[in-house]
């Protein structure tokens, strides 16, 4: 073993002195002996990192829906499969046609997108949205009681959150964890945030949503917030995600409403991923402590992806 020892020694002792002299001798030789070492180290770890394969799109910028083959199509269009909501009881496993004239299997040729008019079950006013805005008040809430970092462009997305019902046009934001490690809600209390390690809304998956109902700023300001009047949505109303990325519109159908306790086992059913595109927009509800400046309740909004659409000008 010893003398194996030495004679790998002894050779990349006598290796390192060729490769010196070659430097000097013959330095074009020498350069291009390293851009092919370099260059096979590149193709052995390029696989093993995973560097090319797709990644999570950010939410700040345009991203393209995968087709069936899980590719980006980059026109804005996508081919879905519909399947019936599994997040709750009474859900078969049975596929569903889509009711909107969208590709159900994968393969079907593309068709052009419906106007948003033409999926809506009822028309709303711009001027009945009241509650939310761009997001351009910034941070005016303090940064406890669940409360985490959320304006400025680091967290901006293109996404936007339409729910007639509830008077809602908001811009919707990232939030991510709080100390305690459960989800954050935004620093402003007019946005909606997005729980950025849940799904991509239009994706498959699960993707989470918070709103504040009240507030009460850093200068002790009290007023409602963005989610005040989200326990007039009922089972059947529409939630709209616009992606002004991408000038496309998806529509939800509102499937289930639940009132909660925060620390129940039924959130923890509410906060779990999907098979299919689902967002869930959670605020306040109940008593409000006093001492812990909280509620004891939750309000959970379910929506099912059904349609997705295009401007109608």
């Amino acid at each position: 073993m010893l003398r194996t020892l030495q004679e790998a020694s002894g050779w990349c002792y006598d290796l390192l002195w060729y490769l010196a002299d070659l430097r000097y001798q013959r330095p074009r030789f020498f350069a291009g002996i390293v851009a092919l070492f370099l260059l096979l180290v590149a193709l052995v770890l390029i696989p093993i990192l995973g560097f090319g394969s797709a990644s999570r799109p950010s939410t700040s910028h345009a991203s393209a829906w995968p087709d069936s083959n899980g590719e980006s199509a980059g026109d804005g269009s996508r081919e879905v499969r519909y399947v019936p909501y599994n997040g709750l009881a009474n859900s078969d496993e049975e596929n569903i046609e889509d009711p909107r004239g969208l590709p159900a299997e994968p393969g079907e040729p593309r068709v052009v997108l419906p106007k948003l008019s033409e999926v809506l079950e009822e028309d709303f006013n711009d001027s009945d949205l009241t509650f939310g805005s761009d997001g351009s008040e910034g941070s005016i809430l303090p940064l406890d009681n669940g409360v985490v970092p959320s304006s400025g462009p680091r967290f901006s997305t293109s996404w936007e959150l339409i729910l007639p019902s509830a008077g809602i046009r908001a811009a919707v934001v990232q939030v991510g964890l709080t100390p305690d490690g459960a989800m954050g809600s935004p620093d402003n209390p007019f946005v909606v945030g997005w729980f950025n390690r849940s799904a991509i809304p239009g994706e498959p998956g699960n993707a989470l949503l918070g709103g504040h109902r009240d507030y009460q700023d850093r200068d002790g300001h009290v007023d409602v917030g963005v989610c005040w009047k989200l326990d007039e949505t009922r089972v059947g109303d529409q939630m709209i995600m616009f992606d002004q990325a991408t000038d496309r519109y998806y529509v939800y159908d509102v499937v289930d409403i639940a009132h909660i306790d925060p620390d129940s086992r039924e959130a923890v059913k509410y906060l779990s991923q999907t098979r299919e595109s689902v967002v869930t927009l959670i605020t306040c509800s109940g008593d409000f402590d006093e001492d812990t400046h909280s509620y004891d309740e939750r309000i959970v909004v379910v929506g099912l992806l059904n349609a997705i659409a295009e401007p109608d000008a």
